[in-house]
């Protein structure tokens, strides 16, 4: 289905999908539905194929709310920033890798699946080094029920993916973008209980700031993530670039219960997943497996088997 709209003003239902466009038309299709919740924003993806193969958006009249489906590689959003403060609030997560928000000279690197939140008027920019499937939303200031100087507290601070009440959030929005109220009342009680939740999700960030090695760790997977197709990704190749031991990054990683090695094959796995099951991407599966920074071929389909239970053939075989 391409971009489509219900008719009535307090409700309103946007669907993309690339297969429906015409590249130069889809493109600019997919950046209507995002100008719809972020407003003008300047797009750079690397890669080949669409920017976004779909997306979703459902917008009411205090709320809105929209997943797309980017392509698996980087891909940036900026915005320049308004002259007025427009007083809203975005929250935006990416689920199939990192996210990067830069916004007022402050940084926060985002797990997969891990909830920020923004001011919607202030210049950002959203760096997704695999890119993926982002989610976001947009409501007004006074929605969040905090004062300007908590508000600023809330902002730009990483909310954990499986923190309960955002799991809750999460499960809501979902609904409307799946289903989407059918009247106005309807409307109206779906955003009385989206506002619900909210300062429930924001009573995780009352808490205190995360400490020095909390805020480390993010910056070095999200260095991992970056340089996922260097071949020679190694621990001592982040840590010089962190002015540490290659022993404390280990050390870090294990403490969550992982390695620097499973840490970089989960990712690696998963984003030769993505580019294999990116409709319209035909490169060889050989060519994923380098992009993403395997040598041996033949490992990489045993490890893709193993994670998978299936062959990357197999995978791609069942998009076509």
């Amino acid at each position: 289905m391409g971009l489509e709209r219900t008719p009535a003003a307090i409700i309103a239902a946007m669907h993309y999908s690339a297969a429906d466009h015409a590249v130069p038309e889809g493109e600019r299709a997919f950046r209507r539905l995002l100008a719809e919740i972020v407003g003008e924003v300047d797009i750079e993806a690397e890669g080949l194929g669409p920017i976004c193969s779909r997306g979703m958006l459902c917008k009411l009249s205090q709320l809105c709310v929209a997943t797309c489906f980017l392509g698996g590689s980087r891909t940036a959003v900026r915005h320049p920033g308004q002259a007025e403060p427009a007083g809203d609030i975005l929250m935006v997560r990416a689920m199939e890798g990192p996210l990067i928000v830069r916004q007022g000279g402050r940084e926060v690197a985002a797990g997969p699946g891990e909830l920020v939140f923004l001011a919607a008027s202030v210049a950002y920019e959203w760096d997704l080094p695999l890119g993926g499937r982002i989610d976001c939303a947009r409501l007004p200031a006074s929605a969040m029920r905090m004062a300007d100087g908590q508000l600023g507290r809330v902002l730009l601070r990483s909310i954990p993916r499986d923190f309960p009440p955002l799991q809750l959030l999460v499960t809501y929005g979902a609904y409307l973008l799946m289903r989407g109220p059918h009247s106005v009342q309807e409307a109206e009680m779906a955003q009385t209980h989206f506002n619900e939740l909210l300062p429930l999700v924001t009573g995780y960030l009352k808490a205190p700031v995360p400490d020095a090695r909390a805020r480390r760790l993010a910056r070095i997977k999200a260095d991992i993530d970056a340089h996922l197709a260097h071949p020679d990704l190694t621990a001592a190749m982040i840590a010089r670039m962190h002015g540490v031991t290659p022993r404390y990054i280990q050390r870090l990683l294990q403490e969550e219960g992982t390695t620097f090695s499973r840490v970089v094959l989960d990712r690696r796995l998963a984003a030769a997943r993505r580019m294999i099951e990116q409709p319209g991407d035909r490169r060889p599966i050989s060519a994923v497996a380098y992009e993403v920074g395997f040598g041996d071929l033949s490992y990489f389909n045993r490890a893709f088997r193993q994670r998978y239970g299936e062959a990357p053939s197999a995978v791609r075989a069942a998009v076509a």
